[in-house]
């Protein structure tokens, strides 16, 4: 490790959002002891007692974001979810925020992040923005739509929520008052995805692309395998649409890029995050660095961490079970506890709800069919509940 500037460990770090990918950050900051405090609407988050300050209140209330930040000389976030405006005015202050306040405002909203690419001529599906249902409706009318398309709201939409495939007219019925961008739906062989790390100095690494298998009923990540199944040119294509994303958006720390990867192999942009993410928590465990670490080293301006993967890497999701709601039991977990390719997380969330993100395993193996058939096991047997539905 390179010898680190002493005024890091004097700075005060803020990270607004506290869930699993704020305890991960701090499993990696306190090896450190870097000063971290936390803000949460959640007073019993996972940070709650792993950090040096720990702060509730409402992530998209001006006057507690501004507060919060005025108390830390560098601010960073794990949820888009955010009152961008009191970000600007605390950067005004003196106060650093990374990733910018410039680039969240543009990712926050759907159908300006779809413009930025747009803009920047990177590769994405064509989209049409509607401010109401009734604007759809008329759209549909006037053949501007063609069936089966994607629906997206154009805020607050997370793990599969705020996404539908409309298959007809009847479909509109399902969707709920908002402004929403319909996008062509593109008929993609693989999603994939890169993680993109640049500091302060315009230091750029990424961890090699994965491959992502989403659940068909829910829409959330399944699996993530790393290194994805495809050959080395397509790898290299995506990589450099990654960068080419993360140097328009002039991004400092992290920037996960989803991407559609076709038959014909061409790629297509999905979606972006500015912040560790869960196509990425396989670093924890098969990377010399693992995302959560380069996030923070990307801030903090220092030298990016070797990203060099050993074996083949298998990430799979815990979450909730259908009609689980309460206190949560975790039934078999045994089955990869006991498995020294397994390597368990979980969150420390108190309860459990359908398909919340609750906590993941990664399998390492130097043979990807064994880790797979492990991963499929594990995702069959081992069941997250609650103790009334136990």
């Amino acid at each position: 490790m390179q010898r680190m500037d002493k005024s890091i460990f004097s700075q005060k770090i803020g990270i607004i959002g506290g869930g699993q990918l704020g305890k991960m950050i701090l499993n990696e900051t306190n090896k450190w002891s870097l000063n971290i405090s936390i803000l949460d609407s959640n007073k019993n988050s996972p940070c709650k007692n792993l950090c040096n300050g720990f702060y509730v209140g409402d992530l998209l209330d001006y006057e507690t974001v501004l507060n919060f930040g005025r108390q830390c000389d560098l601010i960073t976030y794990e949820i888009e979810h955010i009152n961008t405006q009191a970000l600007f005015d605390l950067e005004k202050e003196g106060i650093t925020v990374y990733p910018k306040p410039e680039t969240l405002k543009i990712i926050q909203d759907k159908n300006s992040q779809k413009e930025f690419y747009k803009r920047n001529e990177l590769p994405t599906a064509d989209f049409s923005f509607y401010s109401n249902v009734n604007d759809l409706k008329n759209g549909i009318k006037e053949g501007e739509i063609e069936f089966p398309c994607v629906w997206k709201k154009t805020k607050f939409g997370y793990d599969g929520f705020g996404v539908k495939i409309l298959k007809s007219v009847e479909d509109l019925n399902d969707i709920p008052e908002s402004e929403m961008i319909i996008e062509k739906l593109i008929p993609f062989e693989k999603e994939i995805a890169v993680i993109i790390a640049r500091n302060s100095k315009g230091k750029i690494k990424n961890f090699d692309v994965v491959e992502m298998e989403f659940n068909e009923i829910s829409n959330q990540v399944e699996f993530v395998i790393s290194p994805s199944n495809i050959s080395e040119e397509i790898k290299n294509d995506a990589i450099r649409i990654a960068i080419e994303t993360a140097e328009k958006f002039n991004l400092i720390g992290l920037l996960a890029v989803e991407m559609f990867l076709t038959e014909d192999n061409q790629i297509f942009i999905n979606e972006v995050a500015p912040r560790p993410h869960n196509s990425g928590h396989f670093t924890i465990d098969a990377c010399n660095t693992s995302q959560f670490e380069q996030h923070i080293r990307a801030i903090l301006g220092i030298e990016l961490g070797d990203i060099s993967q050993k074996g083949n890497a298998i990430m799979l999701n815990l979450v909730g079970e259908e009609n689980s709601f309460g206190k949560v039991i975790y039934s078999k977990l045994d089955n990869a506890l006991n498995d020294d390719s397994s390597y368990v997380h979980i969150y420390g969330k108190e309860e459990t709800r359908p398909n919340r993100k609750m906590g993941h395993i990664t399998i390492i193996c130097d043979n990807f069919e064994d880790a797979y058939t492990k991963a499929k096991n594990f995702k069959n047997t081992i069941k997250v509940k609650s103790i009334n539905n136990g």
